[in-house]
């Protein structure tokens, strides 16, 4: 049984917005509620206009009972969030009532009767039955907090509960306490103050730059409920590492089946060494249980922005390890009592992108590899099932295509879950009978299906509705290439307007994003992407404006084998190299005439913004125009999270900056900043901008005062605006 969001319609009617029940066992798809009921319902209650046909409701959990005939179930009720409360809707009676919940950041006890909480940086515990509350511990403050989520770039960059984690038996709490004291701090100016105020105002956060001496810790620590005491593991503070997520969020630390030993992963700070380390929480000692070393960067995962691949599985005290370190990212099974790897469950010149569930009593994986067939794109998915025992490896869904199964950990998924209505997404059901698939590609229709065990497929459940595209829509094409080594297999897809025409001569952008830890071309169509399709999106939309835009992930980049992703180690700009995109767009020209090479432009963005200035820098004859959302300067960049990972402690001692070289610039160039960024200060952009005066070089720029780490329909206005007006020759149209 699962349910799903889809969006129906046809051409004579709007899309609408329908929640769907699924009944595997009976082969049935159908609404899984009276959607106009509800919105009746919430409507009388809120006081507020409510659509049914796209309900304002978010963060659901159904609740399901039999009806009249035992083999069919039926939803019973549904909680949500709507205008800013909490409510609980019940089907059969129509009747929607505020639900009072627990506050915020509160995490309750696995027995129901206490939840743990913070307030000014301590942790506190409240009894759920008699309402009172207790303080734990009495030494927090805002550098040194108790289970604090990490500010490792400055600030807490996710929304995710508090960080502890409770205990099986409800009677202790593993935390931490976040230690900044010693970090430096980074100046932010409000130019144009949130307040309405005149005089500018000083913001100061607490970041770390590569070769600082100190950088963000954690204290890892345990409180015992019943008697108020206080245990520190016996082990040295750790860095805060895993992008600044938070400790516990990211499953580097959990506990064991006794309520006794709790384990958590120890990350250094340049990520050269990672440990698996076993906690007493009675006595504090410490046990390294699993160890490994790298010459360059060690990843928990593929994706820069997911959450670690490893899975802990207390009930049977194992562990499910991801490492890369036969060069293919592959997952280990460890005995936690001992240490000892139990079993090799992936091997081979392939890899794993993430772990989809685990059917506990059957002791199976569900596992997305990709590469397995050399056939297809190295980078599209499959679905195997995988034996713990004899890691004997069984394939679900095969195909050329990117089959995708949501996976909890997935940065996608989390980006969907700012903008939808998903409290909780799993494609694998807790029992491992069934899988819900999305096979698309970025040239494809996406499709998504219901498979049993075996990989049958049972039902269809929804095929994406395209009548509301453009006439003439243009599928961007997936293309194969090869590298500037004369080598290397790359891979990149070509965007078209939608009035195209091969009799036709167009401008060309290549549209990057210059950063080691994340890929940027889509391999799924439309939101089946990375960063919930924005780059898709931003390509499709730069295209028609009269561009071919083209999209290449280049060596140094993610989710390839280790070699691959380890080109820019050393050489952080060097990401998703210049060299490739550059012999990727000549190889493309000359399969298709109609690409004007004289008309060449280059634009990134956010943190993988450096590919533009390298591009400009490098290459001044080749690219004419370039856009740069963001000059990112590594040695400006949290040291931990990215400049140490990729260039090594204290690092960047070869970094030739780009104001060093920037006499060799000759095209337009847009520089744009937002002046509250905490990621990458405007500092590296003003160091720029000094050397370009010097240099007297002509450049635009764009500050945007209150625009921190992101971007908004006026810069992108902007940029388009750019290249309408200085490579396509035209005037931008209102």
């Amino acid at each position: 049984m699962c349910w799903a969001v889809s969006p129906t319609g046809d051409n004579d009617s709007k899309l609408i917005k329908q929640y769907r029940l699924v009944d595997a066992a009976l082969v049935t798809n159908r609404p899984a509620f009276d959607h106009e009921r509800l919105a009746q319902a919430l409507a009388g209650v809120s006081d507020e206009q409510v659509d049914a046909g796209n309900l304002p409701i978010s963060t659901i959990s159904m609740e399901l009972t039999h009806s009249s005939s035992e083999h069919v179930q039926m939803v019973d009720s549904i909680q949500f969030s709507a205008f800013g409360l909490h409510w609980i809707y019940n089907e059969s009676t129509g009747v929607c009532k505020e639900q009072q919940v627990l506050p915020g950041g509160w995490e309750v006890s696995p027995d129901g009767t206490q939840a743990v909480f913070v307030r000014k940086d301590n942790l506190w515990v409240s009894d759920l039955v008699t309402k009172k509350e207790r303080q734990l511990t009495h030494d927090g403050e805002a550098t040194y907090a108790y289970g604090a989520m990490s500010t490792a770039w400055g600030v807490v960059n996710d929304i995710c509960s508090l960080q502890v984690c409770w205990s099986p038996d409800s009677n202790t709490v593993f935390t931490l306490q976040r230690d900044t004291r010693r970090v430096k701090s980074l100046p932010i100016v409000h130019h144009v103050p949130a307040d309405g105020s005149i005089r500018p105002q000083l913001e100061e956060i607490k970041v770390a730059y590569p070769g600082d001496d100190h950088t963000e810790e954690l204290r890892l620590l345990a409180i015992n409920l019943e008697t108020g005491d206080i245990q520190a593991a016996d082990y040295p503070q750790i860095p805060s590492t895993r992008n600044g997520y938070g400790f516990f969020t990211s499953k580097l630390g959990w506990w064991g089946n006794n309520s006794r030993h709790a384990y958590f992963v120890d990350m250094a700070r340049d990520y050269k060494a990672v440990r698996v380390v076993e906690f007493d929480t009675h006595t504090g000692a410490t046990r390294i249980l699993i160890e490994e070393h790298s010459t360059t960067q060690i990843n928990l995962m593929l994706g820069g922005d997911d959450h670690p691949t490893l899975l802990p599985l207390p009930e049977s005290q194992e562990l499910l390890w991801f490492s890369e370190r036969t060069g293919w990212g592959h997952i280990y099974l460890y005995d936690l009592n001992t240490g000892d790897l139990k079993n090799t469950l992936t091997a081979g010149d392939w890899l794993v992108r993430n772990i989809a569930g685990v059917d506990l009593k059957r002791r199976e994986v569900f596992v997305q590899t990709a590469g397995r067939d050399k056939m297809v794109d190295p980078y599209y998915r499959d679905l195997v099932r995988i034996n713990m025992d004899n890691a004997e490896l069984t394939p679900l869904v095969v195909s050329n295509h990117d089959n995708v199964t949501i996976v909890p950990t997935e940065f996608s998924v989390g980006i969907a879950r700012l903008s939808k209505d998903v409290k909780a997404s799993s494609g694998i059901q807790p029992n491992g009978d069934f899988a819900v698939v999305t096979r698309s590609r970025a040239d494809q229709i996406p499709v998504s299906f219901l498979v049993d065990r075996n990989g049958e497929q049972i039902m269809t459940l929804e095929v994406t509705d395209t009548s509301a595209l453009p006439l003439n829509w243009q599928w961007p094409e997936p293309v194969k290439l090869l590298a500037a080594d004369g080598q290397t297999d790359i891979y990149g897809l070509v965007f078209r307007p939608s009035y195209f025409s091969a009799d036709q001569v167009y401008p060309v952008i290549s549209l990057g994003f210059n950063n080691p830890e994340i890929p940027w071309v889509g391999k799924g169509a439309f939101t089946n992407d990375i960063a919930g399709g924005w780059p898709t999106m931003d390509a499709m939309a730069l295209a028609e404006l009269g561009f071919i835009v083209v999209k290449i992930d280049g060596r140094g980049t993610t989710l390839r084998h280790k070699a691959f992703h380890d080109e820019s180690y050393g050489a952080f700009q060097t990401a998703s190299n210049i060299d490739d995109h550059v012999t990727g767009i000549r190889q493309l020209a000359e399969r298709y005439a109609y690409m004007d090479l004289n008309r060449v432009g280059i634009s990134a963005h956010t943190s993988g913004g450096s590919g533009c200035i390298e591009g400009m820098l490098r290459y001044p004859d080749f690219f004419k125009v370039g856009v740069s959302s963001c000059v990112h300067d590594w040695r400006m960049m949290s040291a931990p999270m990215m400049s140490e990972k990729y260039e090594g402690f204290p690092g960047m001692e070869g970094y030739l900056p780009a104001e060093a070289r920037i006499e060799a610039l000759k095209g337009k160039l847009l520089l744009i900043h937002g002046m509250l960024d905490w990621c990458i200060p405007p500092a590296s952009t003003f160091r720029l901008v000094e050397a370009l005066q010097k240099a007297d070089k002509d450049f635009d720029m764009l500050l945007m005062p209150n625009v921190g780490h992101d971007s908004n329909a006026y810069i992108l206005r902007r940029t388009w605006d750019y290249f309408v007006t200085h490579l396509l020759g035209e005037a931008p149209s209102n």
